[in-house]
């Protein structure tokens, strides 16, 4: 299954929820809380890794290299079945730009 940034702000909204939920003992909201921070520290790096992305791509567009497709990581669910066949290009050209 392939990650983008909609289905880690569905993960981040679930945990809120659970976290808010009023459901779990101490010993529970202590362990969700530990976990809350890591998932929020993994997010940060993933938004970062988005946005170095977001910058690539717009850099090889206004070279010329690309045309405005989003890379993956970044794509909706609904736009996956058409990023698939654009994505080793993608690669290719941003493999170029490192």
């Amino acid at each position: 299954m392939q990650n983008n940034l909609s289905d880690l702000n569905n993960h981040l909204f679930a945990q809120l929820e659970l976290l808010n939920s009023g459901e779990l003992s101490n010993e529970e909201l202590e362990k969700e809380i530990k976990k809350t921070k890591a998932m929020t520290s993994i997010s940060s790096q993933i938004l970062k890794v988005a946005s170095i992305q977001i910058s690539a791509i717009k850099t090889a567009e206004s070279c010329g290299l690309l045309n405005s497709d989003l890379p993956s990581l970044i794509s909706t669910k609904d736009s996956e079945n058409a990023e698939k066949a654009k994505k080793e290009e993608q690669k290719k050209l941003l493999g170029v730009l490192k």
